[in-house]
């Protein structure tokens, strides 16, 4: 249970009173201890939550709900453009993504819908693009769709804007583009431009069907988006294994992550990771969602009762049981809708607790009886 959260937020709550994050005139000592500071907590951590978290929190103004009062003293909800709340949901996440740096290991996510994880993808590339020198950063995505618009990439885009506006990092561009940003500088000596400066990229790549193209693209930081709608995952994710590898070591950390619910192909590699994760140099987790799973790990998985608007307290603490059973009451008055095929599709990427898939084997062996009885008849 956290208590006093704001504790986590120090610079942002500063940003909000004020406008800005120091007072501390540029160019003087005060100045530059208060951001070797903050760089300092957003690379290393503060208190017990990670840097990346940290990072996220103070410097990644986000549009999420936010209680609204009216004149006659009714709350509403509204969408603002404001920073993240912390959540406990989160900091499990943002603590996951730090053992499986330390312990040479990647993640694979299974999620519910609407819970940010865009957002905070966008976030850990922002913080690698300002402060860490040369790092590279991939988002990869079955269809560029996934990655601009209102996708990954243009979260990240954003958060650049911000900090580029209003922090001491500010960053000039070699080159800015619609799906490569690199931090740096061109300078002229003895006749020749060299480029100096940072050097950090993070680059977006559309696979369209062609898993092949993450070879050789070894990065601080991968992110497979939308990973339970990606027909090309597992053998993207296999090609890009030993590019992230030096013996036992790992170079980076890769992440897939999805919405459950999802049927098809294109969701069989997801399927694959989440049951299989120790198989492909994933952290594996206690499966305690399936039922008859018991003594079997998975993946991560968040379920809709974690971070579920609502149900959290001042602190970001999820009411876990007050949460599940607002969402039972909403399946069942979803049950009396004429349009059943949509009240399964989004039992599917809200539920809590899983059915597990059927494995390639099982489907193969039921496609074989199905063949054999439509022979006998």
């Amino acid at each position: 249970m956290f208590k006093n959260s704001s504790k986590y937020s120090p610079a942002a709550e500063q940003y909000l009173n004020f406008g800005f994050y120091s007072d501390a005139i540029p160019g003087t000592r005060e100045y530059y201890d208060y951001w070797d500071e903050q760089k300092r907590r957003c690379l290393e951590g503060y208190l017990d939550i990670t840097g990346y978290h940290y990072f996220y929190l103070n410097f990644c103004p986000i549009d999420r709900v936010v209680d609204d009062f009216l004149a006659d003293g009714t709350k509403i909800a509204r969408r603002d453009r404001t920073f993240p709340a912390f959540y406990d949901g989160d900091q499990e996440y943002f603590t996951a993504v730090d053992t499986a740096r330390k312990t040479n290991k990647h993640l694979v996510v299974l999620k519910a819908r609407r819970k940010g994880f865009s957002y905070k993808a966008g976030a850990m590339l922002a913080r690698n693009y300002f402060l860490m020198r040369n790092s590279k950063n991939y988002v990869f995505a079955s269809q560029k769709e996934y990655l601009i618009g209102d996708g990954l990439l243009s979260k990240a885009w954003d958060f650049l804007s911000f900090i580029d506006d209003n922090t001491a990092w500010t960053q000039p561009r070699l080159r800015d583009r619609e799906m490569h940003k690199q931090s740096g500088y061109k300078k002229n000596v003895n006749g020749a431009d060299v480029e100096l400066g940072m050097k950090s990229q993070i680059i977006g790549v559309s696979l369209k069907d062609n898993p092949d193209k993450v070879r050789g693209k070894a990065g601080d930081l991968i992110f497979f988006e939308e990973a339970g709608s990606f027909g090309g995952l597992l053998k993207a994710w296999e090609v890009a294994m030993p590019t992230m590898r030096q013996g036992s070591k790992t170079l980076g950390t890769m992440i897939a992550f999805g919405t459950g619910g999802e049927e098809g192909v294109g969701f069989d590699g997801m399927e694959e990771l989440f049951y299989h994760p120790e198989s492909y140099d994933c952290m594996a987790f206690d499966n305690d969602w399936d039922a008859g799973a018991m003594g079997t790990t998975c993946g991560y998985f968040v379920p809709i009762y974690q971070n579920l608007d609502g149900f959290i307290d001042d602190n970001g603490n999820s009411d876990i049981e007050e949460a599940k059973k607002h969402e039972e009451l909403q399946r069942e008055k979803k049950k009396g809708a004429n349009d059943q095929r949509r009240l399964t599709s989004t039992s599917r990427s809200t539920r809590s607790r899983r059915k597990k898939p059927r494995s390639r084997l099982q489907r193969i062996c039921l496609m074989l009886r199905r063949l054999k009885n439509s022979i006998t008849k």
